[in-house]
């Protein structure tokens, strides 16, 4: 039963059959209709609010974790790229040395001059395309290997023809045999002895009895023994088909078929044989062909690819 002002509810109880009723006044149930709407409202947006906050946690988590992950990345390249340039620096130095070694020097800058301003050209280009620091570095890193890869090849290179080079270096007669003052040089000449024109073919260098007699070059002592004419001598065959002679020695240090080094002491200086004096006579020879030793007295790599090879 109601009236304008109120609503009326009659609740049954079931097994009794009494009734009771609940009469609440119009203003009441709105206020309370308001009041429920107005709390479900507060709760759905309050759940929105929980849920779109929830949901920017979880964005801005995977971007900071996105960003730490491409932070540590870029940290990896830099590392990466400082450890390739140390490579390269140190690549670029032992080509240097290999080339000051191999005489290319002068022409080889020209050349790395114009590889620095590629490389130089090829960054700009690099930055302008990278859209990030990540993509650069990585790219930077790409690019710095391909350097590297070039630089070992060409170093691999050189340093077997630096290898085939002293290889033969060692084999060629480059140092003095005896430090003394020559008395009697190559060619034509009167013999001290026969006092006759003869062809002389090496050079007499004159030191006291007993001075250290060194091997030119690296190889193995062909003979060890007299001669008539020089006396007690030493002949080393060389690779190449160098032979050197080491005549007038008062005592031999060697045996035939030993393996010598170039600036050990072979013989001691004496003057056996046709000689007037202590003093060496030194031949150098090249597949049988006599040379002129002053040209190998104090030979330098460089000297011997310009101007004996």
């Amino acid at each position: 039963m109601s009236n304008d002002n109120t609503i009326s509810f009659v609740i049954f109880k079931n097994n009794s059959g009494k009734s009771y009723t609940l009469t609440i006044s119009q203003n009441k149930l709105k206020i309370a209709s308001i009041s429920l709407l107005a709390a479900l409202i507060a709760l759905g947006v309050g759940i929105y609010l929980s849920y779109n906050v929830n949901i920017q946690q979880a964005a801005y988590n995977k971007l900071k974790k996105d960003y730490s992950q491409k932070m540590e990345s870029i940290k990896v390249l830099n590392e990466e790229i400082d450890f390739i340039k140390n490579d390269m620096i140190d690549l670029i130095e032992k080509e240097e040395r290999l080339e000051l070694l191999l005489g290319k020097a002068r022409v080889k800058k020209k050349l790395r001059k114009k590889n620095i301003k590629k490389f130089k050209k090829e960054l700009k280009v690099l930055e302008k395309s990278a859209v990030s620091s990540e993509e650069r570095a990585f790219k930077l890193v790409n690019m710095m290997k391909n350097y590297v890869d070039e630089f070992n090849q060409k170093y691999s290179i050189h340093l077997k023809r630096t290898h085939l080079i002293t290889a033969r270096f060692e084999a060629t007669p480059s140092i003095r045999p005896l430090y003394g003052r020559v008395m009697s040089r190559y060619g034509w000449r009167k013999h001290p002895v026969s006092k006759k024109r003869r062809f002389h073919k090496g050079i007499d260098i004159a030191s006291w009895a007993g001075a250290p007699i060194h091997v030119t070059a690296d190889g193995i002592v062909e003979y060890a023994g007299w001669s008539r004419t020089f006396g007690y001598v030493v002949v080393v065959n060389h690779n190449y088909g160098y032979r050197t002679y080491y005549a007038h020695c008062s005592q031999i240090l060697v045996k035939r078929k030993e393996i010598v080094k170039k600036g050990q002491v072979i013989a001691q200086v004496g003057s056996t044989g046709l000689s007037t004096g202590p003093h060496l006579h030194y031949e150098i020879r090249k597949w049988n062909q006599r040379l002129n030793p002053i040209a190998y007295l104090d030979l330098d790599m460089f000297t011997a690819r310009r101007r004996i090879w």
